[in-house]
């Protein structure tokens, strides 16, 4: 193999020597759990490499969960063991609170009662005379990182007493209880590309790449409860599924 090649192969690799690097400071407590990594430049000039080989070592860093980075803040040590067992998609729950690296700060609320569109009542599969549109952003360090808009038949908020004149308890049901009330959950995963736009009262994120999972969740007759979209950016989007020995041909 030539010099040129060889000398090409190792500076491929240089920011998976940074990725080491900077893997064992925190594992041995140099940049403990919850702490600010320098920033860019100055972390790039420690590590004597450029600002595009630090981002990528730090793209692994944060594949691995080991690393957050909070936009307009800069990158921080998880708080989290990302080898903790934590309830994956294959359980009923929140998918943004499945779903989205790192730990939410604060969740904003807003809604409005409307009759409901077309799409809307193919959305929740029944007629009904009017719907609760309630939209959600979430946010880490006070910046919005994932937005949902649900829709609610109004038949539901009689059933589940939902008092309308404060936002709390609609936050309780949409967040918590309908997923305790559901019997049955369906979602779909797909990207897009219209997450900032959608969310409207916030930025999302500077890059347009979104997963949106589109979800239903059904009470024990197989009514519709509610119909959500959730839109988190691709760069914050961690998904975790525990699967166990299934009943294929090879399975006794």
């Amino acid at each position: 193999m030539e010099q040129d090649e060889v000398s090409g192969k190792v500076k491929k690799l240089k920011h998976v020597k940074v990725y080491n690097r900077l893997y064992s400071m925190i594992q041995d407590g140099v940049y403990p759990p919850g702490s600010q990594l320098p920033s860019e430049p100055e972390l790039a000039q420690q590590m004597d490499v450029s600002r595009m080989t630090l981002r990528r070592a730090l793209a692994l860093l944060q594949e691995d969960d080991l690393v957050i980075n909070i936009r307009g803040k800069g990158n921080f040590i998880n708080e989290t063991d990302p080898d903790a067992a934590l309830p994956g998609m294959e359980i009923i729950q929140h998918p943004v609170l499945g779903a989205l690296a790192g730990t939410i700060s604060e969740t904003e609320l807003e809604f409005r009662i409307e009759p409901p569109t077309e799409p809307i009542i193919q959305c929740l599969k029944r007629r009904t005379p009017v719907v609760v549109i309630a939209d959600r952003w979430y946010k880490q360090a006070g910046k919005a990182c994932a937005y949902s808009l649900s829709f609610v038949p109004v038949e539901v908020i009689s059933e589940k007493q939902i008092d309308l004149n404060g936002k709390e308890d609609l936050f309780q049901y949409l967040e918590h209880d309908s997923y305790q009330d559901a019997g049955r959950s369906t979602c779909q995963f797909s990207y897009t590309t219209t997450g900032n736009f959608t969310a409207t009262k916030y930025l999302l994120s500077q890059h347009p790449s979104f997963i949106l999972i589109q979800e239903t969740l059904y009470d024990k007759n197989h009514r519709v409860l509610v119909s959500s979209k959730h839109y988190i950016p691709v760069e914050l989007f961690k998904m975790q599924i525990s699967s166990g020995a299934g009943h294929g041909p090879d399975s006794e």
